[in-house]
């Protein structure tokens, strides 16, 4: 009974261990050609801006803008381009909901003191930065309680925002089966 209760615990602690980390999925208002996907060869110049209304102080705006630029560079690396030049992206990005929440009422119960990171993107080539190729939003709630609750910040969960913006404008897939090779694509 004991490994039963031990075995259970592990796999209730594996699945909390995945809400901050899992990356949300971006909702498009226009639609992403293919062709205009980053690949490894293109840039990417990344601006972040807060909506009116929303306090998110700059070192915080630079640490996203940061995770952001990262994210992208690290997943367009694995995406062979088909063009020979290099294209330059700008990626517009206004901020909507940076809600660092409250680490006590996380701890008090689950769904109290949610951290919120919303945004509005705007996909654009440098050189015709009016002409956007792309608009979509993506947005990441964590809202787990108890002692995980409390220890997650907003920074822990910055990693999955970006990771859902980079997979909107790279295309890579981040679910459970890979698009290559249809392969379960486990993250421990």
């Amino acid at each position: 009974m004991r490994k039963l209760v031990f075995v259970m615990s592990l796999i209730a602690l594996s699945t909390l261990t995945g809400c901050a980390g899992s990356a949300p999925s971006a909702d498009f208002k226009k639609a992403i050609a293919d062709s205009n996907r980053l690949c490894a060869t293109d840039s990417a110049t990344i601006k972040v801006a807060a909506a009116d209304g929303i306090i998110i102080n700059e070192v915080s705006r630079l640490r996203l803008e940061s995770r952001l630029k990262q994210t992208i560079d690290e997943k367009k690396k694995a995406i062979p381009c088909k063009e020979s030049s290099q294209r330059d992206f700008i990626l517009k990005s206004t901020i909507t909901n940076y809600d660092e929440g409250n680490a006590f009422a996380r701890a008090m119960l689950a769904g109290l003191g949610q951290i919120h990171i919303d945004g509005d993107f705007a996909l654009a080539m440098a050189s015709k930065e009016s002409e956007s190729l792309a608009e979509f939003s993506v947005n990441k709630t964590f809202a787990w309680g108890g002692a995980y609750g409390a220890s997650t910040r907003i920074e822990d969960v910055e990693p999955a925002f970006a990771e859902g913006v980079a997979d909107a404008v790279v295309g890579q897939f981040s679910g459970p089966f890979s698009q290559d090779n249809n392969l379960l694509n486990l993250r421990w």
